[in-house]
């Protein structure tokens, strides 16, 4: 089985923390779209399946696309590969898309899942990060979703915003403590390079986020976990009654998936492709007969690095008894021999060969991970 990851480049207005590739601007949507389409035919070999069980569409706002066009899209996709019956299908939308004629016009698509650029439910904040939504939006958004048979659904919330504070953080866990979805994912805002954010803060024109604050949200999360009846299963990710986002879940273990439009990746297994981060270039080079991409072969070393990596971000950790390739046996005993002091440390536990990171390890989980890699 493998999944499909679809960006849609557009968006009311860019975010100043967001460092994905998207335009503020309604130009090219019907140009993109057609050639959103040819792409599905011209890539339909990559994947080692054409069995999909999961579908992402992501961005940027996939919520500026009407019901029929998103329609459009799956027709394709169910032309050129083999949709399961269970398939996992996911709409990134913003609140202020989510209105009752929009919601009803989803339920006519295949869609069965959405996930909910919140961020927060305070205006303050929210307008500190420049999105487009109020509070009152993003709390009506998700009740409406779910007034109108949307059950599967996943909120993004982002900790460490300079506007927020501890007592502003503990009401945002309650109100969605309220709201009851099935998933959450939960990010610490960072001052990513040649980002809004980034030129405003050197400007003086915002604050740099604080570490200590954001530390203390998180804290404030792990803490809330039990009341929300939500689990830890990724750094970032929580869910209830085992509604693990399946397409996520397929990046952390390694299952393929073929991303699709300007700057997606795509991955199966032996390979790694990024689609050229430019909008009118897509648009050309598909009317041409192919995308433009830059391609990686993964080595060894890059598929145990790629490992080691996902692996310790989730509750799964890494198996060293079950790993999917055939490492060299001294990759195996370096892991262990630097897993003893990390787990000295506190930050690592093992258990039967199976390593993972500790409450206080998940804090540090990108660096750690980097204590495992080969060069």
């Amino acid at each position: 089985m493998s999944g499909i990851y679809i960006h849609i480049p557009f968006c009311k207005k860019k975010c100043h923390y967001c460092n994905f590739f998207s335009l503020a601007t309604t130009r090219y949507r019907p140009e993109f779209l057609e050639s959103l389409l040819l792409e599905i035919e011209q890539r339909k070999s990559y994947l080692p399946s054409s069995k999909i069980n999961s579908i992402y569409l992501g961005g940027g706002t996939p919520s500026l696309y009407s019901a029929s066009d998103l329609n459009r899209i799956f027709e394709k996709l169910e032309e050129v590969f083999e949709i399961s019956s269970s398939a996992e299908i996911t709409l990134e939308a913003n609140p202020d898309d989510l209105s009752a004629e929009y919601l009803s016009s989803l339920r006519s698509t295949s869609i069965n899942r959405l996930s909910i650029g919140v961020q927060s439910f305070f205006d303050e904040e929210l307008k500190s990060v420049n999105r487009v939504h109020s509070g009152k939006e993003a709390i009506e958004s998700v009740k409406l979703a779910q007034d109108y048979g949307f059950d599967n659904l996943s909120l993004d919330l982002i900790y460490g915003i300079p506007a927020s504070t501890i007592n502003s953080w503990e009401k945002n866990l309650k109100i969605l403590q309220e709201l009851q979805p099935t998933h959450l994912s939960a990010y610490s805002l960072t001052q990513e390079p040649q980002t809004a954010y980034d030129v405003l803060v050197k400007k003086g024109k915002l604050q740099a986020p604080n570490d200590e604050k954001a530390i203390q949200q998180y804290e404030m999360l792990q803490d809330f976990l039990p009341l929300i009846s939500m689990e830890q299963y990724e750094i970032s990710n929580y869910a209830k009654d085992g509604k693990y986002a399946q397409h996520n879940t397929s990046y952390w273990q390694g299952i393929p998936y073929l991303g699709l439009g300007p700057s997606a990746h795509s991955y199966n297994g032996k390979s790694r492709r990024w689609n050229k981060a430019h909008l009118s270039d897509y648009i050309k080079s598909s009317e041409n007969g192919g995308v433009s991409f830059d391609e990686e072969q993964l080595s060894l070393d890059n598929q145990w690095n790629e490992w080691v990596m996902t692996g310790l971000r989730t509750k799964w950790g890494i198996d060293l008894n079950a790993s999917p390739k055939n490492f060299p046996k001294e990759w195996y005993d370096l892991f262990k021999e630097k897993a003893h002091s990390i787990i000295n440390q506190e930050l690592l536990m093992e258990d039967n060969g199976v390593f993972k990171l500790t409450k206080k390890g998940k804090f540090f989980a990108d660096g750690l991970a980097g204590e495992f890699f080969v060069d």
